[in-house]
């Protein structure tokens, strides 16, 4: 009797540890959830925009956990754009034509939070908007490279009225601003001359580095080698100046094709 108690008693024991146990070792048991899908932004690129066009695109993400937000954490959108925070929709009305380099973040709502970030560059383009030939008319510009032209002024040869062109630069921070002309080392025959001037036209005395003490007028970038131009000036902030061209030989005939190359602008 004592015997088979006693086999009976470590069978019912064996069976305890046999189900009982092994749910303890477990943890409890419980269902482990899946981690949420990664937090990632899948625009890589994004299509250009024009001066005065208004601009939508949308920045894509994919993955992460309830609402999302987006913010700008380096460098800044072009004139004109901003972003919603709430969806990344980029919308507005582009003011200055250049390329603007940023880097957008986006933050999900999930515990532990997610975020992943993507340095992005958007294009806005000139538009065509005739002859630049005053500072009324000035075309603005931001960082980047643009094909223009000195052109004839639509009279008549005998009547002595050649084009120049006028850029407007706007800065937001301090900046070292380069302008470089090209023409003849891309074939063409204008021998351009740049100057930087104010809104009533003079020109201004803060160029030519290393000391930006000068007067802001430059004719060859290498005396003998070229006949481009090349200027920087140093501004201490939020600022507009002009930027402008013409031609040494002053008849702008015919059509003189050259690249206004733009850095520095913040």
């Amino acid at each position: 009797m004592r015997l088979l108690a006693g086999i009976a008693f470590a069978a019912v024991a064996l069976l305890v540890a046999a189900c009982g146990g092994g749910g303890g070792g477990g943890g409890g048991g419980g269902f482990v959830p899946p981690p949420p899908p990664v937090l990632t932004i899948t625009s890589s690129s994004l299509t250009s925009g024009t001066v005065g066009v208004a601009y939508g695109q949308t920045v894509a993400v994919t993955g992460g956990t309830g609402a999302r937000t987006f913010s700008i954490s380096a460098g800044t959108l072009p004139a004109g754009l901003t972003l919603n925070t709430g969806s990344g929709a980029l919308s507005g009305t582009p003011t200055v034509a250049g390329v603007a380099n940023f880097t957008v973040r986006v933050v999900d709502s999930g515990s532990p939070q997610q975020n992943d970030t993507q340095a992005l560059s958007l294009t806005i383009n000139a538009t065509a908007i005739g002859r630049n030939d005053s500072i009324a008319t000035a075309t603005p510009l931001g960082n980047g490279s643009f094909a223009a032209s000195i052109s004839p002024s639509g009279h008549p040869n005998t009547v002595f009225d050649p084009d120049e062109d006028y850029y407007r630069i706007t800065t937001t921070a301090a900046s070292t601003v380069t302008i470089d002309i090209n023409a003849q080392v891309n074939g063409s025959p204008l021998d351009s001359v740049i100057e930087f001037v104010g809104a009533n036209g003079a020109r201004l005395n803060t160029c030519v580095s290393p000391a930006f003490t000068s007067e802001c007028m430059h004719d060859d970038e290498q005396l003998g080698v070229t006949l481009d131009s090349f200027l920087q000036i140093r501004v201490a902030g939020p600022t507009t100046f002009y930027v402008h061209v013409v031609d040494w030989r002053f008849d702008g005939r015919p059509d003189q094709l050259y690249q206004i190359v733009i850095s520095g602008v913040n």
